[in-house]
């Protein structure tokens, strides 16, 4: 009964350009009271990314990056409604259907699972297939806007990949994480190659960097690495590993509440 999924891409010029009607390829399971609704998404990343001189915060809310199955992804935190787990971890919090995603005004992951971006995870219900081989190194399983790739979590630690690991998030939960999952965590560098910087990425044994899905918060990205065209749309957990959301814009219950001046820098519109 749904629409079935649209997904293309081509390169133009430097930028590498993204369609999609943001439908997933599996069975849907709703685990939100939200409808599962087609959507008309264009994205573009440069086709080669750059460093940034120094990470940036992902947006609180909205667009971090898309997968490779043409579905958007969104930080480790939730709105800040309803108020039992505002701005909470809705991985914790067991909100996410078997693929990690879930609907808002529209379907999209906070986590990401392997077993369902790739080839082979293209039937009815991929989370029932064997897990991957841990030997054998992640594909890229979606981009950050910034434009570097995500990888699943298995990587090579030496350049000729004789040792292939499962990498890890340096992020350490203090608290449960039901509400203010930021707050909840706190990003602690480990001397160790299968630990991932604080943006939840690393240089790969080529030299190149990529962002890695972790089992654990933030679950794809900490923080971006390199630089993101336009205003990125919020603030995130910052870097440094403090944080929490901000205030946010207040609720709008007529027009004359929502003028553009009010909504915060990035927004597409404010309601």
């Amino acid at each position: 009964g749904y629409a079935k999924p649209v997904l293309s891409a081509r390169c133009d010029g430097d930028m590498f350009i993204v369609q999609s009607n943001g439908m997933p390829h599996y069975t849907f399971e709703p685990t939100t009271p939200n409808p599962l609704v087609e959507q008309d998404f264009t994205w573009e990343i440069p086709r080669t990314a750059t460093l940034a001189d120094s990470p940036a915060d992902i947006p609180l809310l909205g667009l971090v990056g898309f997968t490779v199955a043409g579905t958007p992804f969104y930080g480790p935190n939730e709105a800040g409604i309803p108020d039992d787990l505002a701005w909470g971890d809705p991985v914790y919090n067991g909100i996410m259907d078997n693929c990690l995603g879930h609907t808002a005004n529209e379907y999209h992951n906070h986590a990401l699972l392997q077993k369902c971006l790739t080839q082979s995870g293209v039937v009815a219900e991929p989370w029932t297939l064997d897990d991957p081989d841990s030997s054998v190194p992640s594909p890229v399983l979606g981009y950050a806007l910034d434009g570097y790739p995500v990888y699943g979590p298995y990587g090579c630690i030496d350049e000729d990949c004789e040792n292939v690991v499962q990498l890890k998030s340096s992020w350490v939960q203090l608290e449960p994480p039901v509400t203010d999952a930021w707050d909840k965590h706190e990003y602690r560098a480990v001397d160790s190659p299968e630990y991932l910087d604080q943006c939840n990425g690393r240089f790969q044994p080529d030299g190149s960097y990529g962002y890695h899905a972790t089992s654990t918060f933030p679950y794809i990205l900490g923080c971006y690495k390199g630089q993101v065209m336009g205003d990125t749309g919020g603030d995130g957990g910052p870097p440094d590993g403090g944080g929490g959301p901000p205030d946010g814009p207040a609720t709008c219950e007529s027009d004359s509440d929502c003028e553009e001046a009010d909504c915060p820098d990035g927004s597409i519109s404010c309601v």
